[in-house]
């Protein structure tokens, strides 16, 4: 009886290391790393998957599948047809979608991505304003894998605050909110380079606008608190002109600055619910990393005239783009949130909050504070 207590764990183990688990031999897998969707003849999808294989014995170990379908699905499944290895998405990085492609809804595409048990959530989307398939299948000089290069680009983006993060989970959440609507960075290629100096705004999940980068800046400055953000700004001249070092810098019309932002922390608060009436604060420090002209930055009245000068800069833009927002009948920020937490007993569908939204006011109060100054041309 005591040899047969002993054998029962020893027997268990044995059945589990040799009978029930199939062993996954990695040359023979193709790991798809990025995704493109665009819009296809015939109300199809046109599918470009980027393929990583785990293989010693081939140079280039990544290829590029396409192949058209009415679904994601049977798109994978006919790429598999195709492939020489099994097409795996475990270690799926980005997925793009055509601009055409997301003016019709992007929802049925992002949600098969998210049922995916093997997909993670933190994958980031983009949109790209011209055929995803053209971005993914060119032949860089310089850049190996082009779907990791894509995730580390966006990531290191996101870190130092130039872009806005769209990953799968944040895209849903903002989907699924009545009150909220998604944000996705726009992808473009560039000769050999990959830009992204637009954002993609979205009404519900259907693209709605494309603001420029200084735009999608200050949506980030109103959305998001940040630690670090970079911006330019043309300053009146004729204010600065008091504080020249030489006399013929007054012939300039504008001095161009570059500032750096820290420790933004926007609060915005419904004031008025009868009239969607909006209080917008921005509270931050800044660096003047650069300024084109010569200016006597030790006296305390210049410092008080660059912080007045970069607050009016800040109201201003910020106005813009809220107004912006509000034309697109889209909410990237969330105000309708902000409605539904300070309203008791609100409620509404992101239809009823789109018709609303164009109707909010907003009024926006910047407070800066010069920390200090930086490189002077």
């Amino acid at each position: 009886m005591k040899h047969l207590r002993w054998a029962i764990p020893f027997i268990s183990a044995v059945c589990l290391l040799t009978g029930c688990v199939t062993p996954s031999v990695f040359e023979s897998l193709g790991l798809i790393v990025a995704l493109g969707y665009d819009q296809g003849a015939k109300g199809t999808i046109e599918g470009t998957s980027v393929i990583y294989k785990l293989d010693k014995d081939v140079p280039s170990k990544v290829t590029v599948l396409s192949n058209n379908a009415y679904t994601s699905k049977k798109l994978r499944e006919d790429q598999n047809r195709k492939a020489s290895k099994k097409l795996l998405l475990g270690q799926l990085r980005v997925a793009l979608y055509e601009d055409a492609v997301a003016e019709n809804g992007i929802i049925n595409l992002v949600d098969s991505l998210s049922r995916d048990p093997s997909i993670g959530t933190k994958i980031f989307l983009g949109i790209s304003r011209k055929k995803t398939a053209d971005l993914l299948q060119y032949s860089y000089k310089d850049i190996g894998n082009i779907g990791i290069y894509l995730y580390d680009t966006i990531k290191q983006n996101v870190r130092e605050g130039q872009v806005i993060s769209s990953t799968l989970h944040e895209f849903l959440r903002d989907y699924y909110s009545p009150g909220k609507d998604p944000l996705l960075p726009v992808v473009v290629r560039d000769g050999e380079s990959i830009v992204m100096d637009e954002i993609a705004v979205f009404r519900s999940d259907k693209l709605a606008g494309i603001l420029p980068s200084i735009d999608s800046s200050f949506l980030k400055l109103v959305r998001d608190h940040f630690k670090t953000g970079l911006f330019e700004f043309g300053l009146s001249s004729e204010e600065l002109s008091p504080h020249y070092k030489k006399k013929e810098e007054t012939t300039k019309e504008e001095i161009h600055t570059v500032v750096r932002l820290l420790e933004n922390k926007p609060k915005i608060k419904l004031v008025d619910p009868e009239n969607l009436i909006y209080e917008v604060k921005l509270d931050f420090k800044f660096v003047l990393e650069e300024i084109t002209a010569g200016i006597r930055l030790s006296e305390p009245q210049v410092i008080e005239t660059l912080e007045k000068l970069i607050v009016q800069k800040f109201k201003k833009k910020t106005e813009h783009v809220l107004k912006k927002i509000t034309e697109l009948k889209a909410d990237p920020i969330g105000f309708g949130e902000i409605y539904l937490q300070t309203v008791r007993g609100s409620s509404f569908t992101k239809e009823e909050w789109h018709d609303r939204f164009p109707s909010a006011k907003f009024n926006v109060q910047v407070k800066a504070e010069l920390l200090r100054t930086g490189v002077v041309e």
